[in-house]
């Protein structure tokens, strides 16, 4: 059984969904590989990444993001990854085993 849930690319990426789904399925952890987000997400002028990252901690979801190669994006998103990497709300990982073993119980930290 799965701590946590998947998101598949959506052409409507909305935050409020995605936290809405979470609850629901009655999980607090999520995991999101580079395709389920929108370049509007890597762009951290429009808003979307900052929503997200709200919402998750609002009600206590934890997310894990696999970006191969956060270098490939802005400086200022490659900053905000950086920051979040030191949280414990969510983190960037370049591989999807990695990402997966944080959000197992007891490995976050």
């Amino acid at each position: 059984m799965s701590t946590f849930i998947e998101f598949e690319p959506q052409d409507n990426f909305d935050p409020s969904s995605i936290v809405a789904q979470c609850i629901e399925q009655d999980t607090r952890s999520i995991l999101l590989d580079q395709d389920a987000l929108p370049p509007a997400f890597f762009d951290l002028s429009t808003g979307i990444a900052g929503e997200l990252m709200q919402r998750l901690t609002t009600y206590g979801i934890q997310m894990a993001s696999v970006v191969p190669n956060v270098s490939a994006h802005s400086q200022r998103f490659q900053e905000f990854a950086r920051e979040a990497n030191r949280g414990h709300q969510f983190r960037f990982f370049p591989k999807r085993e990695a990402a997966i073993q944080w959000l197992e119980p007891g490995k976050r930290g």
